[in-house]
């Protein structure tokens, strides 16, 4: 039988708490309930629980009747930094040791003050000589990691292990993700977290600044639900009421019943004001992803976190960036529906998915005690009295040489010590400089993601009108042209077929346009029966080449280019000397 732990998720507002088979095969939900923090107790994943709050969480462990002993935590700051790297093919049981090894390139800062965390996302190349891991590998500020390891102390829990929340979700919807391209997306409170999965590997992981504290905020000042004085209340409105879909009565305004219900449409109002920046938010990311992954299409989006439950959130989202959504309500392995209790359950996912395969970040000093435990343990049992006499007989004679040896060596060695150890305190000043390097980069990369989704040929359509006048031949009658962000469909008119074809020739010649996309959707002859005179009208639908594009140039442009040259030379002016 699998051993049992106690999974906790801290939030801003509320701990979530679920009773799990710790590394199990198969997963199995005990218990799950939330409890209220009172007063704040974590700030960016730094944990500073006040006494009031251990003794809460003592006494929700003992009603529920919790009796495991082993704690797993997972957390979310914007302080634990995560780089995407590409390793030798070693033996797994090596990762480890390539990763401390070069892990000063991957983050360059004081390590002393990091414990460093990995997570294979897959594999680079056929052959097996020219293999390479790709990892995702995560180093965490050592002081987020003592917060947890006191209110584990304050417990009487042992921890197991503390996980990153991409990494909880994912062990969840790893196999419902086995195959395809999926976004999962944690909503909560002051935050949310997006996801990609392609083919049960974790491909993409960002962090939006928007949650559903205003939501909640907005919820609690209004008196239309009803009196909501607590969170737990406001998130329970939430997912039970129609708080975001704007109401289209058209009752008389006279009447009391149509004056109350214009204060609620009012408050829905206020709450979809408070929901648009998350939901904008989220879009962008998975715009930015999109944009910048290769091929095959996402097939879904589920969401899941505090936020997901609430009715409207997720029609918001499909409508912002036309595409299904969905709330993650089952998963592959596991019978979510059977083993919560709970009406909404979207709030626990990261908290289960902590006991499956944590990343587990360790206090250096519980490090160190599990390796020395583990080479004492290798030598329980074993008699080595004999070889002890005998390295104690080559001791002495060792330790008599030794005694001759002076001791310019060691104090040569001290200096360099506390010379490094001065060099450290000094640049530990570059670490928030990093952070904050880190934070704009970030920005950076969203900012320019956004330009790059409003830029199109569109901008550039004076281009395109100077081709179209330069090269259509003079012949062509452009009747109407309109145009959008990919195609450009023109009505002409000339006299003959052949016009029309040496037209749309002519036009597959333009830099703006795709060549092979340069298509006639119709053409009608006509004839004037009084005059005799006869016409062709016809369309072409062509489509832009993509933003950015320039033509490559090619030896027969540059031999153009030296004929021009050589035939303005011939054609120059001769002065008689």
């Amino acid at each position: 039988m699998a051993a049992k732990a106690i999974a906790i998720e801290i939030g801003y507002s509320l701990t979530k708490v679920c009773e799990v088979d710790y590394k199990a095969k198969t997963h199995k939900i005990y218990k799950s309930f939330t409890v209220s923090n009172g007063a704040e107790v974590v700030n960016d994943g730094a944990l500073m629980p006040s006494q009031e709050y251990v003794e809460k969480l003592r006494s929700a462990l003992a009603a529920n009747h919790v009796k495991a002993k082993q704690v797993v935590f997972t957390m979310t700051s914007s302080r634990i930094a995560s780089r995407e790297v590409t390793i030798p093919f070693v033996k797994e049981n090596r990762i480890a040791d390539v990763v401390n090894a070069n892990a000063s390139d991957y983050f360059p800062v004081d390590l002393s003050q990091y414990q460093l965390a990995y997570t294979i996302l897959g594999t680079i190349g056929e052959q097996k000589g020219s293999q390479q891991y790709k990892l995702l590998v995560m180093a965490v500020p050592t002081a987020l990691l003592s917060g947890y390891y006191d209110l584990a102390k304050a417990l009487k829990l042992e921890v197991a292990a503390i996980d990153y929340a991409s990494n909880s979700i994912f062990q969840v919807v790893k196999d419902e993700c086995a195959k395809g391209k999926h976004m999962i997306v944690k909503i909560d409170e002051r935050s949310s977290l997006v996801m990609a999965v392609e083919n049960s590997v974790l491909t993409f992981t960002r962090s939006v600044s928007y949650g559903v504290d205003e939501i909640i905020d907005t919820v609690m000042n209004t008196l239309c639900w009803g009196e909501v004085s607590t969170v737990e209340q406001a998130i329970r409105v939430l997912q039970r009421n129609d708080c975001i879909a704007m109401n289209e009565s058209g009752d008389d305004a006279g009447s009391e019943e149509a004056a109350e219900k214009s204060a609620k449409d009012r408050a829905m109002e206020d709450v979809r004001d408070a929901v648009m920046p998350l939901v904008g938010g989220i879009s962008r990311v998975i715009d930015y992803y999109a944009s910048r992954a290769s091929g095959e299409a996402i097939e879904r989006i589920l969401i899941t976190g505090e936020g997901a439950d609430f009715k409207g959130v997720g029609e918001l989202l499909s409508r912002e960036i036309n595409m299904p959504v969905t709330v993650l309500k089952e998963a592959a392995g596991w019978n979510l529906m059977r083993n919560f209790k709970n009406e909404c359950f979207s709030e626990y996912i990261a908290c289960v998915g902590a006991a499956v395969a944590p990343l587990g970040f360790k206090q250096e000093s519980e490090k160190r005690g599990k390796e020395k435990a583990k080479k004492e343990g290798g030598q329980k049992g074993t008699n080595w009295a004999p070889l002890a006499y005998s390295v104690f007989g080559v001791g002495l004679v060792a330790a008599a040489a030794l005694a001759a040896v002076p001791m310019i060596g060691y104090a040569k060695l001290t200096k360099t010590n506390m010379e490094l150890k001065s060099e450290a305190g000094s640049l530990e000043d570059i670490v928030p400089i990093y952070n904050e390097y880190v934070a704009v980069k970030s920005e950076h990369t969203m900012v320019e993601a956004m330009y790059g989704a409003t830029e199109s040929r569109n901008e550039e359509l004076e281009e395109f009108l100077g081709e179209l006048e330069d090269k259509l031949p003079s012949n062509v009658n452009v009747i109407s042209l309109s145009s959008d962000a990919y195609e450009v469909t023109i009505n002409m008119r000339v006299q003959t077929k052949d016009d029309a074809g040496e037209a749309v020739e002519q036009m597959r010649t333009f830099h703006s346009l795709v060549p092979e996309m340069v298509t006639v959707t119709s053409l009608v002859e006509e004839e004037n029966e009084e005059s005799g005179e006869h016409a062709v009208n016809f369309t072409v639908t062509a489509a832009y080449q993509a933003v950015g594009y320039e033509p490559a140039e090619t030896d027969e442009t540059e031999n153009a280019e030296n004929d021009g040259t050589d035939a303005a030379a011939d054609d120059a002016p001769v002065t008689a000397e």
